[in-house]
């Protein structure tokens, strides 16, 4: 195969240059010969998981991976529509949580496993603690004190309690394999999953106090205020077992309008028969 020559660019090709207007000219101009210039690309390293081609239980586990992630999307989600402080507050302590988790990567400064030193073009170096473990870990601590304190109803049934203890269950099982996925697909060693895991705990245990006992004194001015009812903010602390309480309600009402809608068409008819 010839080799591949250097373009000469002469005085009339630099007069049919000029001619080219700005915004194409980077398409044509050539770095100097043997300087790559091109800028790097990178992924969001977040978001990017990667698996060992035809490992079943990789793919999986880069799923459970992507958790943290899901319950992300499915917050901003439930805020949208619920417009609740706790919820607000709920999402607020995760991304408190990735700035603490962001700074102690950096003072601790411990390198990844050393499988995934082959790749840092697409992860930041430093692994201590996982942000995985410890946002996940946030995200069950939190949730699980909330269905203890505020939704467990005295008296209530015996299954009502199981289902609980269930979805607490199914919550810590899913943080545990999260957890396991990382040093699975290497991106985290054992120590670092344990110390994120157990930031993870102590930072909901300790957001959750702060939002339910020293915030919460705050949020009636807060929704008092002209933008948050513009925003349709709203608290639903002061309601006990909320829950089941918008269970409730929420049945009690829908069951009102099918009702009332029954019993317009019924009318309807009636008025339209001759």
């Amino acid at each position: 195969m010839a080799p591949i020559l250097p373009i000469n660019i002469n005085s009339t090709n630099l007069n049919a240059l000029s001619t080219i207007k700005p915004a194409y000219k980077h398409l044509i101009n050539l770095p100097p010969a043997g300087v790559f210039s091109d800028p790097i690309y990178r992924p969001l390293s977040i978001t990017f998981i990667e698996y060992q081609d035809g490992d079943r239980l990789g793919f999986v586990l880069a799923w459970f991976s992507m958790l943290p992630f899901i319950y992300i999307v499915a917050l901003c989600t439930l805020i949208l529509f619920r417009r609740d402080i706790q919820t607000i507050m709920y999402l607020n302590g995760f991304f408190l949580s990735g700035i603490i988790n962001y700074y102690l990567k950096i003072t601790f400064k411990q390198q990844r496993p050393e499988r995934t030193r082959d790749r840092m073009d697409y992860y930041e170096i430093h692994g201590m603690p996982s942000g995985h473990a410890q946002s996940f870990f946030y995200f069950m601590t939190y949730l699980s004190i909330f269905v203890i304190l505020k939704s467990q109803i005295p008296g209530a049934s015996y299954v009502c309690s199981i289902r609980h203890r269930c979805f607490i269950l199914v919550q810590f099982i899913a943080a545990i394999l999260v957890a396991y996925s990382r040093v699975y697909l290497y991106y985290h060693t054992i120590a670092q999953v344990v110390v994120g895991g157990l930031i993870g705990v102590i930072f909901a245990c300790i957001w959750y106090y702060f939002t339910n006992y020293q915030f919460i004194k705050y949020v009636p001015f807060i929704t008092d205020l002209s933008l948050a009812k513009y925003l349709l903010i709203r608290d639903y602390s002061p309601i006990p077992h909320i829950i089941h309480f918008q269970y409730e309600s929420e049945y009690a009402e829908a069951k009102r309008c099918r009702e009332r809608y029954v019993n317009y068409s019924r009318d309807q008819i009636l008025t339209n028969i001759p």
